[in-house]
């Protein structure tokens, strides 16, 4: 189940002024995030949408995801951006999630996106 990536960065890394020359614009867009709030679940799954605002498709080793700063495995529906990740079972509190995701544009350089969530198990 090993994923090859890209580029491997940790969660909120390459924030720096380097990454802000100017590129094409292709906007990602990481929509419909759950879960949020307070949870019953001890085990949630946690779900996205990951999308290249343009219409280009990406692929899932385009895309990082983070509970609690731990990498984790996701399934990922190319066709409708469709992102899921079960989360096993997790304590009572709350939990960060965060998602990365990178396509590079016509020019060489690259975009990113990124959406980062809390919620609360509640048990």
């Amino acid at each position: 189940m090993g994923r090859r990536r890209r580029r491997r960065r940790g969660p909120g890394s390459g924030r720096g002024a380097s990454r802000r020359r100017q590129t094409p614009r292709r906007k990602i867009l990481i929509t419909s995030v759950s879960p949020a709030g307070d949870v019953n679940s001890s085990s949630p799954t946690i779900r996205a949408t990951v999308e290249d605002r343009e219409g280009y498709y990406l692929s899932k080793h385009d895309i990082d995801l983070y509970l609690d700063g731990e990498d984790k495995w996701f399934s990922y529906r190319r066709a409708t951006g469709e992102l899921k990740c079960p989360t096993g079972k997790l304590s009572s509190g709350t939990h960060t999630v965060e998602i990365e995701a990178y396509v590079e544009t016509d020019d060489g350089g690259d975009r990113t996106g990124r959406k980062k969530w809390t919620f609360n198990v509640k048990k």
